[in-house]
Parts: structure tokens; sequence; C-alpha cells
């Protein structure tokens, strides 16, 4: 196993949203960054933008996401549990429960996509996605083909890859997921994804992830995983097209956590930066040191 290194908490910030479950980078324009974050308590997002500074202030403003045109979700418990952000500035959000997605373009006000989420089948993962008190989708990130890859969260814990009905598996191979600055290639309108592939934690992974909380792709272009429970972040060895096991190449632990770990992105400097889910609008998101991601695969500065 590789050894599990600490991370400390460089600063604590306030986001103006209670039961923050999801955060990641959102493009705007001119290759404008901004921290982009949703709560699962109403359908309300809350972004700023991004500072050249890890120390620097953040100016949040908010927006509700069930008044976006077209949108499913519900004001209240919208039960949005994920979010990631194509290089066209939109958002894809997950929902829990019922299991599906909407792809949104925060700037024009509207959804682009819905796409239900199926897994067939009676087995044991099948038989928990179905259930309305189980457990599913903890984080998503796009893969190239339109294609969606999801953390299913616990009981059990997998990575599910999917897409449309019979369409061939990608996977995650690092150098040949979704490019960063690219659309994610999904037409417009309702869709219905199914389960192509699905990747089964191996012993390491699940001793040092004891439920998976988000993902995220680095600017290593490389996969990151969040547990709340184990208080950890793992980076992901590839997952090979066609389902399998998942394995980590690198374990990190995060120390002195007050609040449940739901959402991961990374700063320019490639500092982690961990979303808490607590009663209250504050002390909700940790900015972490050291760096996991090196430095000079960010590139030019964001803006």
């Amino acid at each position: 196993m590789a050894k599990k290194r600490r991370l400390r908490v460089r600063r604590v910030v306030d986001v103006p949203l209670r039961e923050v479950s999801g955060v990641c980078l959102l493009r705007g324009r001119r290759g404008v960054m901004s921290l982009f974050a949703i709560g699962d308590r109403v359908a309300v997002a809350a972004w700023a933008r991004l500072p050249r500074k890890d120390s620097a202030r953040l100016d949040w403003r908010k927006t509700s996401i069930a008044r976006l045109t077209g949108s499913r979700l519900p004001k209240h418990d919208p039960q949005i549990e994920a979010v990631c952000a194509d290089g066209a500035g939109r958002v894809l959000l997950l929902q829990e429960t019922p299991p599906r997605a909407e792809l949104a373009d925060i700037a024009a006000s509207r959804v682009v996509a819905s796409i239900a989420l199926d897994v067939p089948g009676r087995d044991e993962l099948a038989r928990s996605w179905s259930d309305p008190d189980g457990s599913r989708g903890e984080g998503a990130v796009f893969l190239r083909g339109g294609h969606l890859l999801v953390a299913k969260e616990k009981r059990p814990s997998a990575f599910i890859e999917f897409g449309p009905r019979g369409a061939r598996s990608r996977g995650f191979v690092r150098g040949v997921q979704l490019k960063d600055g690219a659309r994610w290639p999904i037409a417009a309108g309702d869709h219905r994804y199914v389960a192509l592939a699905v990747w089964w934690p191996d012993k390491t992974l699940a001793k040092a992830c004891a439920d998976f909380s988000d993902l995220e792709v680095a600017a290593d272009g490389r996969l990151y995983l969040l547990s709340d429970k184990s208080g950890s972040i793992a980076r992901l060895d590839d997952l090979a097209p066609g389902g399998g096991t998942a394995s980590l190449t690198a374990c990190w632990r995060i120390r002195k956590i007050d609040g449940k770990a739901e959402g991961l992105a990374f700063t320019p400097s490639g500092r982690a930066i961990v979303a808490l889910d607590t009663r209250k609008a504050r002390h909700n998101l940790l900015l972490l040191e050291p760096a996991i991601v090196g430095r000079k695969r960010f590139g030019r500065p964001l803006h």
C-alpha cells in the first residue's frame, strides 16, 4: 500500500450555504475560474471568483438552481450530492434521489440536458441503486463520448460508468479523459443512461476509503477520491474500460475535520479544497496543505 501522508488545514472559509455537498472549479469567460459550490438542503448554488493567492478573500454570489429554465429540482431538499463543470462553463448537478443529473448553463439560466441514471439487473448493486433508502451517487466526473463516471457512496461502494444503452465502456485512463477546456458532448433534451461498467475497490482502497464522498480530476489528469468516514483523499489508478477493480496510487489523511467531508476540488497551486456538510453556513470550506498536485501542471495564472 502507498504510504499514507497527512494534510493539514491551512485555512477555513465560510461558504454561504448550509449542508454543502459538492464543489468544483467553474470556467467562465476569458478563462476566468470560479469556485462553485452547491448544497443538498435547498436548491441554491454559490460561487466566487478564484483569486490569484490562496489567502485572498472570496466574494460569494448565490443563485437558485430550481429557477433555471427546464430544471426539475425541487426548491427544498433537492438531494444534490455532487457537481462538476466542463470547459464550456456548464455544470452537472448529480441528484441522489431520484438518481438523475442535470447539465446546466448557469450563465444562460437554463438546463441543457436531463439524464436519468439506471442500473439494470437484480444483483446487489442494482438492488441498492433502486432502493429508495439506498446509497447512490456522491461524486461525478465527465468522460469522453458523453459518458459519466459516478462514485456510489456505500453499501456497496463502487465506481459506475454511465452512458447510452449499447455504448461501449471507455473507462478512465489518464491522457484520454475529457480534456481540460473541452465541452462535454451531449445533445439537448432528455436522456436515459445505463450502467456500462463497474469498478469495485480492492482491499487497499476499501481500507483507505471506507466510503466514497466525491470525485475530482486534477490538472495532472489523475482521478482523486474523497472519503468522509476515513477522512482521506486517494489518488486512483486508471480504470480500465469494461470494469474490474479500482486501486489507489497514493493516499493522504486529513487532520482535524469538524464536519462531514462532502466536496473536493483543487487550487491552482495544487492544494486540495474540501467542502463540509454543516448545519450552519460557517467554517465549511477547508484549504489543505501541502500541495497534492504539482504546481507546474496548472500552467499560467488563471486570471
